[in-house]
């Protein structure tokens, strides 16, 4: 079944995503009941535009008896199908080009999809290492469609060919997040010669089967000024960027002092603001950050904004070890299972919250957040780093 809207149910109500435009929103039990009873979403939904009949994927969650502080499951799964890489680029997050060791295998990947599908699991966002380079990728997404879930990939684009991309399309994936680092020159310094040409080739052939595409890229004090450059570029062009914070971790770590400090970020948005007077394609951290999400009501718990990790995410390595963010896993944060012995997903993920892995580094957001001129933030793992690199 084509379904077009995905809900999980929730102790406040629900949580609905839009399936056509990835976007999501929260509603309250009266408005889960009159969708369910009556067909009748709110006036102010996120799926008002959609034109088809509603198809539903609804997945049932509500402890009985038992009010939780957290949402029933994760909104987002992003699972590395494979840590190999077509190219090597100096500030890769997670040191990727080689395969790690007892890497899940197609049935195990599949059986993954599978279960988190049921226990209502909005999108999965391929990754790596380049995922790609998988072969079975196309059955990966090909499944995660079928089940209600939004599809996206993570991808440095280079591989995507026509045929690959009418692949892409054929199996229902939805968006792809594709890595850009500024302008070619730039670009190639960080990913290597001619990449930039072939990223670029890419996009056009994802846009020519209208897969959405967004742009991902990472700035660092070496590549600030030429961002701006950039930014301007896919402004122009109607391209949505998004400008990711660079941390240092994986390969990353060898780019020493190129993370931004708050001098750099203000002044990076002042000339951002002084170059593009409308900015509705460019977002990112500590930008204007567009999560995608209408917060209609007000959650009954504390709530990040911001980052997901704990909260909204988890992220599958290629041998099955989980952790709540990638960037806090490549710094040696402890993984918090492997998918192999998870029997009961939904006992997991209250067991997780329970326990809370990350209550020490959510203490040290107000530790670091107040200290005189810094970059104020929600990334743990931006945290983590900086406080690290002060002991």
């Amino acid at each position: 079944m084509n379904y077009n809207i995905n809900i999980r149910q929730e102790d406040f109500g629900a949580t609905v995503m839009n399936l056509q435009n990835g976007k999501r929103e929260y509603i309250t039990t009266n408005e889960l009941n009159n969708i369910l009873k009556n067909g009748i979403f709110p006036e102010d939904s996120i799926v008002k535009n959609i034109k088809q009949k509603y198809k539903i994927k609804y997945t049932e969650l509500k402890n009985k008896g038992e009010e939780n502080n957290h949402f029933s499951f994760a909104d987002i799964a992003y699972i590395e199908v494979t840590r190999a890489c077509n190219l090597k680029c100096t500030h890769c997050l997670n040191n990727s080009g080689v395969n790690i060791e007892n890497q899940l295998n197609k049935k195990q990947w599949l059986n993954v999809i599978s279960s988190l599908g049921k226990q209502g699991i909005q999108e999965i966002r391929f990754t790596g290492g380049e995922p790609l380079v998988n072969k079975d990728i196309f059955e990966f997404i090909n499944l995660a469609s079928q089940l209600g879930i939004y599809t996206s990939i993570g991808t440095n684009g280079t591989l995507i060919t026509e045929q690959v991309a009418k692949q892409l399309k054929g199996v229902g994936l939805n968006k792809a997040i594709i890595s850009l680092d500024g302008t070619e020159k730039a670009h190639d310094k960080i990913r290597g010669e001619g990449n930039y040409k072939k990223t670029i080739q890419g996009i056009e052939e994802l846009e020519k089967n209208k897969i959405e595409v967004r742009v991902n890229a990472v700035v660092m004090k070496e590549n600030l000024e030429d961002m701006i450059i950039f930014a301007k570029k896919m402004h122009k062009n109607k391209t949505h960027l998004f400008i990711r914070r660079f941390i240092e971790s994986g390969r990353g770590t060898l780019l020493k002092n190129n993370t931004l400090n708050k001098k750099d970020y203000d002044y990076f948005r002042e000339k951002l603001s002084n170059e593009i007077k409308e900015d509705k394609y460019i977002n990112g951290h500590y930008l204007r950050n567009d999560e995608g999400i209408q917060h209609r009501i007000k959650l009954p718990f504390n709530f990040i904004k911001g980052c997901k990790a704990g909260q909204r995410a988890l992220v599958i390595m290629p041998d099955g070890d989980i952790h709540l963010c990638g960037f806090l896993a490549a710094q040696g944060f402890r993984s918090i299972g492997n998918i192999k012995n998870i029997e009961n997903w939904k006992q997991y993920w209250d067991n997780i919250h329970k326990e809370d892995y990350l209550e020490n580094l959510r203490n040290n957001l107000d530790k670091y957040n107040n200290i005189p001129n810094i970059q104020q933030t929600n990334c743990l793992a931006y945290v983590q780093k900086m406080l690290s690199d002060e002991e």
